[in-house]
């Protein structure tokens, strides 16, 4: 292989490792996003059920009149 060749060759390798970086850096973010809004969800929806749980309990007991 010629030195010509083996230049572009490395210089196409050095572009795409730095566009592959990018990308893993990209969906790093996304990733991050995700479980945030993940972790917000879930802990919604344990205090929706809590309330959804403790709401059913009152309307029983109002319900049998104690």
């Amino acid at each position: 292989m010629d030195e010509e060749l083996r230049a572009y060759l490395d210089s196409m390798t050095a572009r795409m490792n730095d566009q592959h970086e990018r990308l893993l850096n990209r969906l790093t973010g996304i990733e991050r996003g995700f479980l945030n809004v993940k972790d917000f969800m879930v802990g919604d929806a344990l205090v929706l059920a809590r309330r959804s749980l403790d709401l059913e309990a009152r309307v029983t007991k109002l319900e049998d009149g104690k």
